[in-house]
């Protein structure tokens, strides 16, 4: 297949098929379209390919094995992330074979790819000392240092997710110091409106001045990036190489941080802070925008095994209590009942 049979294809997947037949959600198709920029660019780094270069015939199980790792070891993407990217790359490919037989192998054989492991674990949560390291660390300095940590600020404050961000408008963030607050768009378009500390709203504030000067327009996008000298929607995989680009300058003077960092981790560790305040879970649940009460619960779960990690380093460093059996082998046995 030749490049433009292959851009045919995703053009008519994106703005005919996933809208019209699907009935997806802006949000949804963002995804989609965000999973297939992250292969394009992984041909154009991997392979050193030009866009029209690129046909179906790169696309195979042996680069789709090393487009995870990519992922994944490149743009400090989570597995779970990884594996979305993964499962839309396979879903354009379902659609692929549909219109076109001759791309059933194609399709069959990126389908054995499997996804990156997400062993169960609990909530990652960056500590306090992590979460403000990480804050300090763009500066504000420059025009783009105010940027991310007026991002870095708000993906914590409100535990937002880095989409929710992405898509706030001018209209959905109110700095009234006292009554601060940003309408979240979440999953399945449903939206809820967070109170912000008067400390997120006065950077809010300065972000405001610099990046939205003059006039502003209620629908226009709060974060943006410039591309041909307009304003474009950021992505989430820039968001992510942001996060990390500062990690590793926070690292420096907070070991407590990670190598690799994702959003999700400040939304965690706003949720926990919450939870050691004393916020009931319903409120949390809403907080946070979850369906139901048992994704939240497993906050207070993480919250019981670092009580239960803090009892048990105690008491390694507590003295051994005195031997209760002591005397000859046989003697032992004998008392124990084993002889």
């Amino acid at each position: 297949m030749k490049s433009d049979e292959f851009f045919t294809l995703v053009r008519s997947w994106l703005t005919s098929y996933l809208p019209r037949s699907r009935r997806l959600s802006p949000h949804t198709i963002r995804s989609y379209k965000t999973a297939l920029n992250a292969l394009l660019v992984f041909l154009g780094e991997t392979r050193h390919m030009k866009l029209e270069q690129i046909g179906f015939e790169e696309i195979t199980y042996s680069s789709m094995s090393g487009f995870i790792s990519w992922l994944m070891d490149v743009r400090h993407l989570s597995a779970s992330t990884a594996n979305q990217r993964l499962a839309a790359i396979k879903s354009f490919l379902s659609y692929c074979a549909g219109e076109e037989p001759a791309l059933v192998a194609v399709w069959l054989d990126v389908k054995r790819v499997r996804p990156a492991r997400t062993p169960e674990h609990a909530p990652d949560a960056l500590s306090m000392a992590a979460v403000d390291a990480l804050i300090r660390a763009p500066g504000q300095q420059t025009r783009h240092g105010l940027r991310d940590t007026t991002m870095i600020l708000l993906l914590f404050d409100a535990a937002a997710r880095i989409q929710e961000v992405l898509d706030l408008t001018l209209a959905d963030v109110n700095t009234t110091p006292g009554s601060g607050q940003v309408i979240l768009t979440g999953k399945g378009r449903k939206t809820r409106t967070l109170p912000i500390m008067d400390k997120t709203g006065r950077h809010l504030d300065q972000y405001l001045e610099l990046f939205h000067p003059g006039t502003r327009v209620p629908g226009a996008l709060f974060f943006y990036t410039v591309r041909s000298g307009r304003h474009q929607p950021m992505s989430q995989d820039n968001v992510s190489y942001l996060l990390n680009k500062h990690a590793a300058t926070a690292r420096e003077n907070c070991p407590e941080i990670p190598e690799r960092i994702h959003a999700h981790q400040l939304r965690h560790a706003r949720a926990m802070q919450m939870l050691r305040a004393g916020v009931p879970l319903p409120h949390i649940k809403e907080f946070l925008g979850h369906a139901n009460i048992s994704t939240t619960e497993i906050y207070a779960s993480a919250d019981n095994q670092m009580v239960r990690e803090a009892i048990q380093k105690a008491a390694s460093s507590a003295p051994d209590l005195a031997r209760i059996w002591k005397g000859p082998d046989d003697l032992i046995l004998r008392l124990a009942g084993l002889k």
